[in-house]
């Protein structure tokens, strides 16, 4: 498994340097996808996958499913990740993390390098040259996908740093979050982190609680934010409404063009002329398979018991579903499906200590 987190990691900067030929590009970018083949796969979730490929077919989304295959795929492999040891394998991997923020930092002093560069005016990134340089600011994202996935692999080290007690890099890692700079994933981390370390209270209850707040932060950078800040004068993205604008604009269309009947459904969104991706998980989620199938789609996700580590990630799973159709995402969904699903060993100590705290109880009353 380390030498398929590595890869996930790192590809998407090894497939920069095939830019210079689109046929070729287009045919690498799906060597990923090896990393998630396993002899083992869940039953459930093949269940899950047949019921929601069927909801898109009846609801005449044909041209949406391309864009879920990666995220069922990942849920079929979820055994794979549950063999993995969360804290060994990220010990295995601290070297990495060093060279990604040191490459991370370097982008953000210097700029893109000619490999980055040369990706962008190929046409065949994810964005134009533009998009990373929409205001003075440099927008790093190391060897990963794009901003948020480099944001989340700082978050998924916060949290291993957090626990083993390793103050200078958990210090490095806040001020990572800020120089990878995605401000959904950053929100939703501080949210999971306050949560946590800080009231130590992780349960269904305040998975609950951790996801209003989140709610409310996105509602007050909708609607309070604009009032407070003027975007225009401020030369930093973490200032920039635009993006947040053109969600609500997007989600004013959904609703004038959908009925009570098609939201409990889902709609048709061939027939609606908007776009496929909605910059956020619930909008897309009720779209595409109504309230009740978007409910179900998350709760298939967050059903099993939660411990402190799964309730980290899984707040910031929820956090940043206002902010991103991340399911779409196979970069990201990989980190989350390792930080959620693998195996923690300090779980495991602290069930160890309990079962002998038991014994010593048990055999002092017996005594």
């Amino acid at each position: 498994m380390f030498y398929r987190f590595i890869l996930v990691n790192v590809f998407s900067f090894i497939k920069r340097f095939f830019a210079f030929n689109a046929m070729l590009y287009n045919a690498v970018v799906f060597i990923p996808l090896f990393t998630v083949f396993t002899p083992r796969i869940s039953k459930k979730s093949l269940t899950f996958v047949i019921v929601f490929s069927l909801i898109i077919l009846l609801t005449g989304n044909f041209r949406t499913y391309e864009h879920y295959v990666m995220y069922f795929l990942l849920l079929l492999a979820i055994p794979m990740f549950e063999k993995v040891s969360f804290e060994t394998l990220l010990s295995k991997s601290f070297l990495f993390f060093l060279v990604v923020s040191i490459y991370g930092i370097s982008q953000k002093w210097f700029g893109y390098t000619f490999v980055e560069l040369n990706w962008m005016r190929s046409g065949l990134s994810f964005a134009e040259e533009g998009a990373f340089t929409f205001t003075e600011d440099i927008r790093p994202f190391s060897t990963f996908a794009s901003i948020p996935e480099f944001t989340l692999f700082i978050s998924v080290f916060l949290y291993y740093f957090t626990i083993k007690r390793k103050y200078t890099f958990i210090i490095f890692s806040f001020a990572m979050l800020y120089i990878a700079g995605s401000r959904g994933v950053i929100i939703s981390t501080l949210i999971a982190y306050f949560f946590t370390f800080i009231l130590k209270k992780y349960s269904h209850k305040y998975l609950l609680l951790s996801f209003i707040a989140s709610l409310s932060f996105f509602l007050f950078l909708i609607f309070v934010f604009p009032y407070i800040f003027n975007s225009s004068g401020d030369s930093s993205r973490m200032f920039v409404y635009g993006t947040f604008n053109g969600r609500l604009e997007l989600l004013i269309r959904v609703l004038e063009r959908s009925s009570i009947v098609t939201l409990f459904t889902g709609v048709d969104v061939s027939n609606l002329n908007i776009e496929i991706t909605f910059d956020n998980l619930y909008l897309m989620l009720i779209t595409n398979f109504g309230i009740i199938g978007a409910i179900y789609f998350l709760f298939f996700f967050i059903r099993k018991n939660i411990d402190k580590k799964k309730f980290y990630f899984l707040t910031i799973f929820l956090g940043y579903g206002f902010y991103a159709d991340m399911v779409f995402s196979y970069y990201l969904m990989f980190l989350f499906f390792f930080a959620i699903y693998s195996t923690s060993n300090e779980l495991i100590e602290a069930n160890s200590a309990d079962s002998i705290k038991e014994k010593l109880s048990l055999n002092t009353n017996i005594g």
